[in-house]
Formats: C-alpha cells, structure tokens, sequence
C-alpha cells in the first residue's frame, strides 16, 4: 500500500486543484522553506534561494525539457525506486542550480529532507573528523542515509585512494539500499570511446562504480554559457525566487 504520509491531502501530491474555470496551484506548492531545513539539507546560502523559476531557460539548449523532465520525477516518485541523476556539462552552465531546485521541490510537494554535499567538502570534512571531536562514522551514516543525496562537483579533481574508498563506499551502499543520488559532473560518466577512458568518471573511479551509476542515475547533460560573473548571473539573481 502506498504511503500517503507526506502527500498533500488537498492536491493529492499533484501540486494543482481544480476550480470553477480550470486548475489553480495548491496551497502546498506556497510552502516556504525556514532557515532550519536549509541546515539539515546542508544547502549553501549561495544556492538557497535556486529553484526551478528562477533558473534562466534557454529553448536552444532544451533547458525547459530537463526541467519538465526533473519535475516529472517528482510527480511519478522515481525516487522511491533508487532513480536519479547524473548531471554533466561545463562549469557554470547551472548544474548546481537545478540539484538544489530539485531538492527543494522535493521538500515543498513530498517533505522529503534530502542532503547537499559539494564533494571535495565533504571528504575534507571526513577526514579533518578524524583529528577533532565529530565522528566520521556519524558523517558517513547521513551521507548514506538521507533519503535524497546530492553530491555536487563529483570527479573534478584526481582522487586519492583514501577518497576513492569513501566514495565507493557511499555510492554502493545507497545502490544498494535502493537510496536515490543526485551527481554533478563536469565530465561524463562513461568514455565515448572505449579505448580512451581519460576524462571520465569511469577512469578516475572505475568501471564498478561508473556501472553503477549508470543503472541508477539518468544522464542529463547540461548545456549553455557560464554564467558565473556574466550578465546572465546578474539577470538571474534580479529576478530573485
């Protein structure tokens, strides 16, 4: 039997009802998020106020179909079947962006607080845990637990062993636990060409864990200008949430 425990009873977890001239949205979809649930998602105050409105759309890179595509993901509840995303594209171009927007409507139509983790800070984190007085072991069972996780920025730099192990040990627990992850990249998951795996996910994470991800995580690339430092950001930030 399906769990209606954080389905709005007015809207049916549809985020629209019916009235006398069509639809109008539900109250559920003017929920606001407190500072509180910021800190449990651990998203950064940069991003908390991205969400699926404010994210510049342009047809010619089908930025209106990734987000029709991510908010069809929500209403079908993929997640509760281990799916989620692989978002890979340049830097700039609103990865970032449209992992927290989702995390974020996640929360406002299912209540469902997921966790954000750039992560080059989180295995900073776990290993200064180490020599202070935070468990690592607390830090892992969130990260592996949290209903909905985001790791951000995933494969940007040559990883040691020490931090392949961590990430193998993350990923694979939440594959197996059926436990959705949402990953940015700003390169692919698997090498085009077969005898070439330089610059992928795959050579610097290995082909376990690319397969894994590949099951799991639909491929979304993400296309269009930087718009860190550009007119682009500024008109975006203009518009506000």
């Amino acid at each position: 039997m399906k769990s209606k425990e954080n389905v709005c009873p007015i809207c049916k977890g549809t985020g629209w009802v019916e009235v006398k001239r069509g639809v109008k949205k539900c109250s559920c979809q003017f929920k606001s998020i407190s500072s509180s649930i910021y800190r449990r998602m651990n998203i950064p105050k940069r991003y908390q106020d991205k969400n699926f409105n404010n994210f510049i759309v342009n047809k010619k890179y089908k930025h209106h179909l990734i987000i029709s595509r991510l908010k069809d993901y929500i209403i079908l509840e993929e997640y509760k079947k281990g799916k989620g995303f692989f978002l890979v594209g340049k830097p700039g171009v609103g990865k970032t962006h449209l992992a927290v927007a989702l995390l974020r409507e996640l929360f406002l139509k299912k209540n469902i607080v997921g966790l954000f983790y750039d992560t080059r800070s989180l295995l900073f984190k776990l290993k200064a845990s180490f020599e202070g007085s935070e468990s690592s072991r607390e830090i892992l069972e969130e990260v592996v637990n949290t209903p909905v996780l985001v790791l951000d920025d995933l494969g940007s730099e040559r990883l040691s062993d020490w931090a392949r192990d961590i990430l193998h040990y993350i990923i694979i627990n939440r594959y197996n636990d059926l436990k959705p992850m949402i990953i940015t990249s700003n390169i692919e998951l698997k090498s085009k060409n077969e005898d070439e795996l330089e610059d992928s996910l795959e050579e610097r994470m290995g082909s376990a864990i690319a397969s894994r991800l590949s099951e799991v995580c639909e491929i979304l690339p993400v296309k269009g200008q930087d718009m860190r430092g550009s007119k682009l950001l500024e008109l975006q930030e203009s518009k506000g949430s």
